[in-house]
């Protein structure tokens, strides 16, 4: 197996949580690693903004000239296009000539949401990657199905500088407490039910996301007694999840998720992870032991009001969860010794 000793990561997504962390803990387990900012070469204001979002102009030009060049003077064994979508397939294998080209999305570049002008140059550019991380099992399928020569699936993760316990003070529990939190974004499935459900049932919610989609989705009355609904960020998130007795997860059915990165970060933190229940959690987390699934609405609200009731009972499966995510290896430098041991193993394929 090749041993990886240079990696450049070609930053496409915007959050800390992403290549950044990457990078960060790359370098950590020793291995060089450098961001190359493609956002940087669009223009600022509107103009950046038309060109990022129609992947066309002298600042898309001018990104793919300058990676390759890149790439031809850093010449590092392998570079990540991180959701890649700025590249088409001429510049992949422009690339290909000089340094080992995998990439990785977050998101579900595969289904349905593929059909977006957004994801035009990745879907044709895929199978000229020498090999592809997907997030969730069933892209493993799709990617395979595109031609793909090499692909593995790369599960999210918990950062440990950031994922940890927090004594909180009175006023941040007074700020940030509920009985019930959700952070994250609207889709019209179960999430809107279950929360206003819990609303209804007399629990103290706490909802942080985007307040106008949120307002859209939820009845009025829900929405007028949930109100503001902003976002949490950074350590403002981390205080949410601390601060509340319950943590919910719901899975984007858009991105056919069957786990998500809250999945890792609520344990991770402490606080007491109530998901959907699907059978790849059932094998990262023992039902009832180490977290808690739904199914279902009427489930949903059973289940909060059991362990709203049963503090003891909440706090034992909220420890055990922790103890679990962080035996598992479920944090992000465990998943960065994956990345190199599968892109490794690719290389040494290829050779």
């Amino acid at each position: 197996m090749v041993r990886i000793r240079k990696v450049l990561i070609v930053r496409g997504a915007f959050g800390e949580m992403y290549e950044p962390a990457w990078c960060r803990a790359l370098n950590d387990l020793g291995i060089f690693c450098e961001i190359f900012d493609a956002h940087t070469y669009t223009p600022p204001g509107i103009l950046g903004r038309v060109e990022r979002r129609v992947l066309w102009g002298p600042g898309i030009r001018r990104l793919r000239k300058a990676l390759i060049a890149k790439v031809a003077d850093l010449r590092p064994d392998a570079t990540l296009l991180y959701q890649g979508h700025y590249f088409d397939a001429q510049t992949v294998e422009a690339l290909k000539a000089l340094t080992f080209v995998t990439g990785y999305h977050n998101d579900d570049p595969f289904g349905s949401r593929a059909k977006l002008f957004r994801y035009r140059f990745l879907s044709s550019a895929l199978r000229h990657y020498d090999a592809f991380h997907v997030y969730r099992p069933i892209n493993e399928v799709d990617a395979q199905r595109l031609g793909i020569p090499r692909v593995g699936r790369l599960m999210p993760y918990y950062l440990p500088w950031l994922d940890y316990p927090r004594a909180l003070n009175s006023d941040d529990l007074r700020k940030w407490g509920a009985d019930v939190v959700f952070a994250g974004h609207v889709e019209h499935d179960i999430r809107v039910d279950c929360l206003a459900g819990a609303v209804r049932a007399g629990h103290k919610v706490r909802i942080h996301g985007e307040g106008k989609y949120w307002g859209r989705a939820l009845p009025k009355e829900i929405y007028e007694t949930l109100c503001p609904i902003n976002l949490a960020l950074g350590e403002d998130y981390r205080k949410a999840l601390c601060a509340s007795k319950i943590a919910a997860a719901f899975f984007s059915k858009w991105n056919r998720d069957v786990y998500t990165r809250r999945s890792f970060e609520i344990p991770a933190c402490g606080a007491f992870l109530m998901a959907e229940r699907t059978p790849e959690m059932r094998e990262i987390f023992r039902e009832g032991e180490e977290a808690e699934y739904f199914s279902s609405l009427e489930e949903f609200l059973e289940k909060v009001t059991f362990y709203l009731r049963n503090h003891a009972v909440r706090e034992r499966v909220a420890r055990k969860g922790l103890e679990r995510v962080r035996e598992s290896g479920h944090d992000i430098h465990s998943r960065m010794r994956q990345w190199c041991a599968d892109v490794g193993a690719w290389m040494n394929t290829k050779i």
